[in-house]
């Protein structure tokens, strides 16, 4: 149950009777630098959606139990007219004016968290109200994609989540709390969270934000100051559930090169070479002139997998992807990741003390690797 708290204050009696105010009734300068950023929000806006799941109420259970179900407990879907139990809700963003909309796998799931709801019910701001398929959703990233009988829809644009920095102003949109359409404000306050900072799935590279998210702003859009989605808000960490400042969401090109394979396949595709790593020590990288960048030393070599063919062991020390730095074992886990299965990658490491590289073929990454 949600509580209001009401903010009481103690004020001095009204005075006399005929006592006048001034009133200043023009608009604020909004052409101002930092006055406003109703205009921006403005237009972006009509992209974000509430999402809501619901369970089909059989006809056999209404006859049965007709005047003890609580209306006020129901919806009607006004697309078929069956009585739905509502049992989730979220927010999500539209990515193509095609009706192709993204938001967070926990958002669509089922109350047992094992399967996708039997109906899931996208609203949007003008009160149109769809009911969407899920293409696909990815739990090792929490994204998934569903797509609504729309055309011509409002959709946003990503942004370049690579090039964000923290500082940078950002605005979380979304339901929460089912309180309607909200917007919080905030800053970028850290990138790459991941491991034991982030929440536990597979694959992480959290931007976190200290703009207020709640429950039901999961699956929104973390927009830039520019009105570009650079996130999507899935997390909180919080002792109590509420917000504290610490959110989390999906950068956006990890959910673009998600969401790519989603609504083409229903499936993501993964690139995989067979390695395992830990990050460098600083006292040894160091050593190599290297602690100003991450550096990974192999672990684990698969025998027969696309590594060990390249020639690479145990022990050597990965320095770069492509000719590209790094910044530890989880951000090169994850680019290798983004390869597709054919794809050439380079890998320069350090073995004995000496510089090399090799060139490795992206393998396919299997279920459950």
């Amino acid at each position: 149950m949600v509580r209001l708290f009401l903010l009481l204050a103690l004020a001095p009696a009204a005075s006399a009777a005929g006592v006048g105010f001034e009133t200043d009734a023009h608009p604020i300068n909004r052409t101002a630098p930092g006055a406003s950023y109703a205009d921006m929000l403005a237009r972006v806006m009509p992209a974000v959606v509430s999402i809501r799941t619901a369970e089909v109420i059989p006809q056999s259970v209404l006859n049965r139990y007709r005047g003890r179900i609580n209306p006020d407990k129901v919806m009607k879907d006004s697309q078929t007219g069956e009585t739905l139990m509502p049992m989730g809700l979220g927010s999500g963003t539209i990515i193509h004016p095609d009706g192709y909309v993204i938001t967070n796998r926990h958002v669509v799931m089922s109350s047992d968290g094992k399967s996708i709801s039997q109906t899931v019910i996208v609203q949007l701001q003008d009160r149109r109200e769809f009911r969407a398929k899920v293409l696909g959703v990815d739990p090792t990233t929490d994204i998934a994609v569903l797509k609504v009988d729309g055309r011509n829809l409002p959709s946003a644009k990503f942004a370049d989540s690579d090039k964000a920095r923290v500082g940078d102003v950002v605005f979380a949109i979304g339901n929460p709390l089912d309180a309607g359409m909200t917007v919080t404000s905030g800053i970028v306050s850290a990138l790459g969270r991941s491991g034991k900072q982030g929440m536990g799935l597979l694959f992480e590279d959290f931007i976190q934000t200290d703009a207020a998210i709640n429950p039901g702003n999961s699956g929104g859009p973390l927009m830039d100051f520019e009105g570009r989605l650079l996130g999507m808000n899935t997390a909180i960490k919080s002792e109590n559930g509420g917000s504290v400042g610490i959110g989390y969401s999906i950068p956006a090109n990890l959910i673009v090169s998600v969401a790519l394979d989603l609504a083409n396949t229903g499936k993501v595709v993964r690139g995989l070479i067979g390695v395992q790593g830990e990050d460098l020590p600083l006292a040894e990288a160091t050593k190599f002139s290297i602690s100003k960048s991450g550096a990974v030393r192999i672990t684990v070599v698969s025998e027969g997998r696309a590594a060990a063919k390249a020639g690479l062991k145990v022990g050597d020390i990965i320095v770069a992807l492509d000719g590209k730095p790094f910044e530890n074992w989880n951000d090169l886990r994850l680019a290798i990741s983004r390869h597709k299965p054919g794809d050439v990658m380079g890998l320069n490491f350090i073995r004995d003390g000496r510089g090399s590289i090799t060139r490795v073929t992206v393998e396919e990454r299997r279920l459950g690797e």
